[in-house]
């Protein structure tokens, strides 16, 4: 009898094809498989384990470290990885909607020892400069080079047509990358594009040269909401929650990728010119509701530095404690051919930080600066009021070279609820101003009727991987405005 149990227990461990179940105890630190091993989609695995000459498949929760030696690893959308998975010798093939919460390593000893680490990137608050990716991903992370949605819709562009998004790598094999986009502006009917080559050095590819030649929109209020929420919202609404003007030129940069940090600068030489308003934009609804006017600007051949950073913990995201952090810095150093004596300075500083307070209650933050300088241009001011600014307020009712905004909500989730929709409680408040207010500190103190504020409820529901659908109702503080009902396709932020 003691000889069957030895040989039971063998086949467990060293079978052909293995599959681990809840009612598996393991009591050593590492278990060894032999074969084949599958992680159903109702198990957290919590053990480290080895597995040599065999694949893995994914469809559960791993919370500890799981090597796989000369086998493939396949991690489907239901996964959730808060461990580490080190792939040495197979391929690891990763489906859209798994999370990506902890770390995934990857060694191609056939390839001459490629290595690649990926992390996750999450995007449900459309922040996309906050994903941290492997080279081969950041031309959809839009680090170096952006790629935009095939189909956008506002009141510039009219519909934006951009099916041609390529990339050649010899399949992520190679140091160097070629990235093309090409696509249509219907409102002005002229064609769109960026061509991008970038090269990946030092061991992991964290570091990146690039160049780019591109005829693109640029806009300061991507903060506000997604863009295609905002699309959305000019199909069915006839609204767009963006300002917007075309950039033509060249730039030239570096970029670091420190695992959850990243670092980026540049070189720019362009022309910004204005894109008109197409007042025939149709919409399903509000069809005589004129569109907004662009802020007024002239077409300008600029000269500029760029910076960026981005950070974000490991565990951030909507509804889990984390902290993100933004940094922006642009310097103008010539307009129109006539170097600046004095270089105009445009900075932005964006931090979320969420806590879950109790299981299915998470309160999130969010917390925007932004300075400029005295001849920062009106369409490169700063804009307070509206959705995805202070709800219930005039779209940006406040301008100004100076910012600041604080948004902060309670989110009960439907794990909380117990029903199918989650509740969100929310407060806004902000300010724009000019750098000359800043002459008596004592007076900007005492214009505190001056700050716009709202409040409101919000009620949604998601499927499992964020927000798909909300209502909002805001009041605006201060002020005896109307109740403001919006529809949402996203988290406020």
């Amino acid at each position: 009898m003691k000889f069957i149990i030895t040989i039971l227990t063998t086949n467990l461990v060293f079978g052909f094809s293995s599959s681990l179940s809840d009612s598996s105890k393991f009591t050593t630190n590492e278990i060894r498989f032999y074969s084949d091993v599958t992680i159903d989609s109702s198990e957290i695995i919590t053990n480290n384990i080895r597995i040599l000459g065999g694949g893995l498949t994914v469809y559960g929760t791993v919370e500890s470290q799981i090597t796989v030696i000369g086998g493939d690893v396949h991690i489907f959308s239901s996964a959730v990885i808060n461990g580490k998975i080190v792939a040495i010798g197979g391929d690891v093939q990763t489906d859209g909607g798994a999370q990506i919460n902890g770390k995934i390593v990857e060694a191609s000893l056939d390839q001459g020892l490629i290595y690649r680490e990926t992390f996750t990137d999450s995007a449900e608050s459309g922040e996309k400069n906050f994903g941290i990716s492997t080279f081969s991903q950041r031309t959809s992370d839009g680090w170096v080079h952006p790629q935009p949605d095939v189909f956008e819709y506002n009141r510039n562009e009219g519909l934006r047509f951009v099916p041609l998004n390529w990339n050649w790598d010899h399949g992520d094999e190679s140091l160097i990358r070629l990235s093309f986009s090409l696509g249509y502006r219907f409102s002005s009917g002229e064609f769109i594009g960026r061509t991008t080559l970038e090269s990946s050095l030092l061991k992991n590819r964290s570091a990146t040269l690039f160049a780019s030649g591109f005829k693109t929109v640029r806009t300061d209020d991507e903060f506000r909401l997604p863009e295609k929420e905002n699309s959305w919202a000019g199909f069915l609404g006839r609204q767009d929650f963006y300002d917007r003007w075309d950039e033509t030129g060249f730039e030239a940069g570096f970029g670091f990728d420190f695992s959850y940090l990243k670092v980026k600068g540049k070189f720019v030489r362009a022309t910004q010119s204005e894109i008109p308003v197409d007042q025939d934009l149709w919409s399903f609804t509000n069809e005589s509701n004129a569109l907004r006017n662009n802020p007024f600007m002239d077409s300008t051949n600029v000269e500029y530095l760029e910076g960026v950073a981005a950070f974000r913990t490991a565990s951030y995201s909507p509804l889990k404690t984390g902290l993100a952090i933004l940094s922006e810095v642009e310097m103008t150093l010539k307009k129109n051919d006539s170097t600046l004596t004095d270089p105009s300075l445009r900075l932005t500083h964006i931090a979320m930080a969420n806590w879950e307070v109790s299981e299915g209650v998470v309160l999130r933050n969010q917390l925007i600066l932004g300075m400029g300088s005295e001849s920062l241009p009106i369409y490169r001011q700063f804009g307070i009021g509206g959705l995805g600014s202070v709800s219930a307020q005039g779209y940006k009712s406040q301008v100004g070279n100076h910012m600041a905004q604080m948004n902060t909500e309670l989110v009960f989730t439907e794990e909380f609820t117990e029903n199918w929709f989650m509740v969100k409680l929310f407060y806004d408040a902000g300010m724009a101003f000019n750098s000359s207010d800043l002459v008596d500190m004592g007076t900007i103190s005492e214009q505190s009727d001056t700050l716009l504020q709202s409040a409101g409820i919000g009620f949604g529901w998601d499927d499992g991987d964020g927000l798909k659908m909300g209502f909002n109702f805001a009041k605006p503080l201060g002020n005896d405005g109307p109740i403001e009902s919006t529809v949402r396709l996203n988290f406020n932020f």
